[in-house]
């Protein structure tokens, strides 16, 4: 959320200092933006894996179905969690029937097990977070190449967004009044 707050300062700063255009477009530019990168964004929790299980999909337009694989895990909280399990181009992830496994070797052993994934859980378009890898537990995802090269990424992105704006704002006439 501290990356929502700065954009919303800036906004605030940008409509103070006499840019409302450039305040509304810092707004609907970097709102969305946010919201791609929060459901991006890897986390990580660690808990007991509870069950396993593959469902077949609905019939498409076509009559083509799919296996959809779920694993059900409680975390340290005791809270329960719901993913689904599926390639992914964003993190190359073409490994989901080998995580899939230790899944299930995990909930045999009764193991506690760190998931990193990604995603929102909406009840309401039966959205589930995406397992991305798993682990034995312990601080394992926090350095792992696809969280570093993410926040990496993350970082250049944020930058210039924010560099993009204050640019934007002192070309467009911000000099205070210095000839």
């Amino acid at each position: 959320y501290i990356v929502l707050l700065a954009i919303l300062v800036l906004a605030f700063i940008l409509w103070r200092r006499g840019g409302p255009v450039l305040s509304i477009a810092a707004l609907v530019v970097g709102i969305p933006l946010w919201f791609g990168w929060e459901y991006a964004r890897p986390t990580w929790t660690t808990g007991v894996i509870t069950g396993t299980e593959v469902r077949r999909s609905d019939p498409d337009a076509r009559g083509n179905t799919t296996d959809i694989e779920y694993i059900y895990m409680r975390n340290r909280s005791d809270r329960g969690l719901e993913l689904v399990n599926d390639d992914s181009w964003w993190w190359l992830k073409r490994n989901s029937e080998r995580v899939f496994n230790d899944a299930k070797t995990a909930q045999s052993r009764n193991t506690e097990m760190t998931l990193m994934w990604n995603g929102w859980r909406s009840t309401l378009f039966s959205w589930y977070p995406n397992v991305i890898a798993i682990g034995p537990a312990g601080s394992w995802p926090l350095w792992s190449m696809r969280t570093i090269t993410f926040y990496g990424l993350s970082v250049v992105l944020w930058l210039s967004y924010f560099y993009a704006f204050i640019k934007l704002r002192r070309s467009s006439g911000g000099s205070g009044g210095t000839p």
